[in-house]
């Protein structure tokens, strides 16, 4: 773990690095010459550790059994952000939720294909890794598990 000036010039880069990618992401959704907006702009999860969690439930009495994988992360927000803790869900096709912040739990949450666990896993192997969030104009919204090996 990096303290002191080392762990201030890691959170640095760590934002250039989303700033490089909202620049890619803007290109992708066609959403190049639009200003981002400000609502709350990103949120930037610097994770340090991570809980793993597979669950079976049923969401009520009337409801169906289910079941869920996901992953809890804690770790500390980058100078520009709040986030603390963030939490990626894997599930079907048909349960992608778009991706939230939640300001007063000061949660990330993003729904991915369960089909993508395996590739969480290596990520989760890299040396450094980070849940980002960012709001973009006309109400897009992005969010993603970044990791550098």
């Amino acid at each position: 773990m990096l303290t002191g000036r080392a762990e201030m010039n890691r959170t640095i880069v760590v934002e250039d690095e989303i700033d490089r990618q909202i620049e890619h992401i803007r290109d992708a959704m066609d959403l190049a010459g639009e200003p981002l907006a400000a609502l709350p702009g990103r949120q930037i999860l610097q994770i340090r550790t991570a809980r793993y969690h597979t669950a079976g439930f049923i969401p009520s009495a009337a409801g169906r059994p289910t079941s869920q994988a996901y992953i809890v992360f804690t770790g500390e927000p980058t100078p520009s952000s709040d986030v603390t803790r963030g939490i990626l869900r894997f599930v079907s096709d048909d349960e992608l939720q778009t991706p939230s912040y939640d300001a007063a739990q000061k949660t990330i949450q993003i729904w991915v294909d369960w089909t993508y666990v395996h590739m969480v896993i290596e990520q989760l192997k890299h040396r450094r890794h980070y849940l980002w969030i960012g709001f973009f104009e006309k109400g897009h919204t992005y969010g993603d598990l970044h990791s550098d090996p």
